[in-house]
């Protein structure tokens, strides 16, 4: 009796155990799921003054802070034979399309004018980690203790929460930017930029750009330095993107 008792006790504690790690394993996947969204929603922004980021692949987000002053050339996702039917050629001219080759790592070595990190959330590893693609000999080799294996992800303090706690795509490109331009706003916009682009395009991502600032603005600790700004910055944008339904809705009646 007594030995039949506790091998159902064991039976329902292994039982038990085995749901517990599939659960586990549910909610980490979810996890690494909804942060691989974080970096395609990202990715397909643009405007920002300090940075600008793309997805490569799946699991990759290439994230690039802005040096020396660098301004990017206004790029329109829009096809170019759809704008063609709205713009004369001269205007066409301003805009381009983002490159269709996913750069290399060697290509981002080569880089001047900004610094290249990757972001990424493989699957093989089960959480996200960041590496240095660019500047090694100023922002690695040049500390004392460095490691001489660029292949080594970065060791970030978001990084290493997020294996423990929720931590957001943005909280590390925060600390990523605050490491490195150290802007008052890392989420400051670029206007002149999204001013310069088809009022069509421009509606597109002046929305999409709120709803990513609020997101931040929601999230955020009430304590983080930027938060004023990014406030400010969101109001600045929501008038924006009002001037651009308005103007894009009279461009239609005429």
């Amino acid at each position: 009796m007594t030995d039949d008792y506790t091998t159902k006790s064991t039976e329902a504690i292994c039982q038990q155990g085995r749901s517990y790690w599939q659960l586990n394993q549910q909610h980490e996947l979810h996890r690494e799921s909804a942060f691989l969204q974080e970096c395609l929603a990202l990715g397909s922004l643009r405007g920002f003054k300090h940075f600008e980021s793309f997805v490569r692949g799946r699991e990759e987000l290439v994230l690039c802070i802005y040096t020396n002053n660098y301004t990017p050339k206004p790029s329109v996702l829009m096809p170019k034979d759809v704008l063609s039917k709205y713009y004369p050629r001269n205007k066409l001219s301003q805009w381009q399309s983002p490159d269709s080759q996913s750069p290399l790592d060697e290509d981002f070595r080569q880089e001047e004018n900004k610094i290249i990190f990757l972001v990424a959330g493989y699957a093989m590893y089960r959480c996200p980690y960041v590496w240095l693609r660019s500047h090694h000999e100023q922002l690695i080799r040049a500390q004392p203790g460095h490691v001489e294996l660029d292949d080594n992800p970065l060791q970030l303090q978001k990084t290493n929460e997020w294996k423990i706690s929720n931590v957001s795509l943005w909280e590390m490109v925060a600390e990523i930017l605050l490491m490195t331009s150290n802007p008052r706003n890392p989420f400051q916009l670029d206007f002149d930029y999204i001013d310069k682009l088809p009022i069509e395009e421009s509606i597109l991502l002046t929305g999409s750009l709120l709803a990513f600032l609020e997101n931040v603005w929601i999230q955020a600790n009430p304590n983080i330095a930027f938060l004023d700004d990014l406030h400010a910055e969101i109001q600045v944008l929501q008038s924006k993107h009002i001037e651009n339904m308005y103007a894009y809705n009279l461009k239609n009646k005429n």
